[in-house]
């Protein structure tokens, strides 16, 4: 879960809008991209393996895996091998909730104190929809430092995880802001389980993983023996190494759930197709999020939407000690002809959103962006742009810029997020990855100010330190 958003603009997953290319290639020429796409990433070292599947209307292009699922034993990735996917488990979450709400045991708009009487702190009269779309206030334990991250190995209960969180102060008043928070969607799971009375992997096992035949998704258990299961490794600047261990007692129903590129499409398929709750119940899962006075977010109930080059996009990242995830689905209409599903599982830190991205510009036949070539800064120049730069209130993020190893890197504010080097292009402006562009206004020889673009939108940052 330190990876539960990708880069600066997070879960808004706006990619580029590039123009179509009517021409589109054969599918073995397509397939041979792919595969050319997933060894390239794999050439990063950001991560030892990489399970993907791409399906597009009933042809399954690619389900397979690449590179090592177990780097000691030299076991390599297949379209069977088992993943923590992390924040993919949201949609898991807010599926089981809506299918409530479906039967009249779960009002959208009532509070958490209406099933969970004795919830400690000022969170209590949070609404059901406010935890489902990330407007509660209640702060994020993943965004409380070593509060939590230096008990996340430990098994705790419910009781000690809201201590944690549950009686700090609201961020913000509930509904006037968005922030993605790992917290609301814990509370959640602990409503499902006071509503039904099981415990919440029995929950999603019974009413979800069986009658949908996920043979190989689960509720991640670090004690049983899981034929197929792949290793989770980190990166340092020595090379791959093995992750932090986490207690899933701590992701829980924000990010516990483990799976296969293969049951994550089937998953997919049913959810899209009202096999899992109604076609109203999901529509309300991937409806943007009105904020009160604010900028309506792309997100709904454990989805966000976006586009890539005219194709509408659903989508969610995930991230979990050693492992990231991506899975996007384009549905039919518009530009695009026939649905396409992706589904990117990586056992490291490598960014499975980017990836996605070069692959569906190839299943869609959409240029890459032209290559800008550099202008080299000095040291001196380099200095200009170092600082810290706030976001808010459009996100509430902050941007430290950097310098490492004479190279000029951004970084979001969010727990777990890695650097990223910037590509100078010139006046001020710098390139990133995914898409992302900074451009930085500069007064007296210092940046105060940076404009974000990414997916034909833009955020203003405003430096708050050197």
């Amino acid at each position: 879960m330190r990876s539960s958003r990708w880069f600066v603009l997070s879960a808004l997953l706006l990619s580029g809008t590039a123009p179509l290319n009517a021409q589109s290639p054969d599918r073995a020429t397509l397939v041979a991209r792919i595969d050319s796409i997933a060894e390239a990433a794999l050439a990063t070292k950001r991560a030892p393996g990489v399970s993907i599947a791409v399906v597009r209307g009933t042809d399954t292009l690619v389900l397979r895996g690449y590179g090592f699922a177990d780097l000691e034993h030299k076991v390599p990735v297949n379209d069977r091998t088992i993943f923590r996917i992390g924040s993919l488990t949201k949609q898991f979450t807010s599926a089981a909730v809506m299918k409530l709400v479906e039967q009249r045991k779960i009002r959208l708009d009532a509070t958490i104190r209406d099933y969970l009487p004795d919830y400690p702190g000022p969170g209590a009269s949070v609404t059901i929809h406010q935890l489902l779309n990330h407007t509660s206030g209640i702060p994020s334990y993943t965004d409380l430092g070593d509060r939590f991250w230096t008990k996340s190995r430990l098994d705790l209960s419910h009781a000690e995880m809201l201590d944690l969180f549950a009686g700090d102060s609201l961020e913000f008043r509930p509904g006037t802001s968005w922030k993605y928070n790992n917290s609301g969607y814990y509370v959640l799971g602990m409503i499902l389980e006071r509503v039904t009375g099981q415990p919440y992997s029995a929950l999603v096992q019974q009413s979800q993983f069986s009658p949908l035949g996920l043979t190989q998704t689960s509720y991640c258990d670090d004690v049983r023996i899981v034929e197929n299961r792949a290793r989770g490794y980190g990166v340092t600047s020595e090379g791959m190494v093995n992750a932090d261990p986490i207690s899933m007692t701590s992701p829980y129903s924000a990010g516990a759930l483990c799976s296969t590129a293969r049951d994550l499409v089937h998953w997919n398929h049913a959810l899209v197709n009202g096999e899992v709750v109604t076609r109203a119940s999901f529509e309300k899962m991937i409806a943007p999020t009105t904020i009160t006075g604010g900028p309506t977010q792309p997100y709904g109930y454990g989805l966000a939407t976006g586009e890539l080059g005219g194709h509408r996009m659903v989508a969610h990242s995930g991230g979990i000690n050693g492992f990231s995830a991506f899975m996007a689905h384009y549905p039919a209409g518009g530009t695009t002809r026939e649905p396409v599903t992706i589904v990117v599982l990586a056992n490291g830190p490598l960014n499975t959103g980017a990836l996605q991205t070069q692959i569906a510009r190839a299943v869609f036949n959409i240029p890459a962006p032209e290559m800008v070539p550099e202008v080299p800064l000095t040291a001196e120049q380099r200095a200009l742009y170092t600082g810290t730069f706030d976001l808010a209130p459009a996100l509430p993020m902050q941007v430290r810029v950097f310098v490492q190893d004479n190279v000029l890197m951004a970084q979001a504010s969010a727990p777990g997020q890695n650097a990223f080097a910037l590509k100078h292009v010139g006046n001020h402006t710098f390139d990133g990855p995914a898409g992302i562009r900074l451009v930085f206004g500069v007064e007296g020889g210092t940046a105060t100010s940076v404009i974000v673009h990414q997916g034909g939108g833009t955020t203003t940052g405003k430096r708050i330190s050197s």
